[in-house]
């Protein structure tokens, strides 16, 4: 989960939690740890960057989708958190890199049949400076 921010295209950060016990990072949230057991879990809110660990560029539109190709698909190792996967906007795909800072943005996906406006987290690359 994350709050949305005043704009869409702003930072946002991903609302999760951490086990106590053995200190894993989870998103979404979980009620027990996967790595420890623990029951003991508190909630957290991670860093907006990290670093992309691995990607594929889609280059079909697969049936339903929202989001025109090509696009990145990509896994971030979020700086104080867990992996996340999401997809890249406002960059040419082709040019990503392993290890390329991103920063997490909330990115206008669509209107759907009511008008309402669909919002999700994607990585955009992070300001070089």
């Amino acid at each position: 989960m994350f709050a949305l921010p005043e704009r869409v295209d702003m930072p946002v950060r991903l609302r999760g939690n951490r086990c106590r016990a053995c200190g894993q990072p989870f998103f979404p949230a979980r009620h027990y740890c996967a790595a420890c057991t623990s029951g003991d879990m508190e909630d957290t809110e991670f860093a907006d960057a990290g670093k992309i660990e691995t990607f594929t560029v889609v280059r079909q539109q697969p049936p339903g989708g929202a989001i025109a190709p090509p696009y990145a698909i990509v896994r971030v190792k979020l700086d104080n958190g867990p992996t996340v996967q999401t997809v890249a906007t406002n960059c040419d795909p082709e040019k990503l890199k392993i290890g390329d800072r991103v920063q997490l943005i909330a990115h206008r996906v669509l209107e759907d049949e009511s008008g309402a406006t669909v919002v999700s987290f994607m990585a955009q690359p992070a300001k070089q400076g």
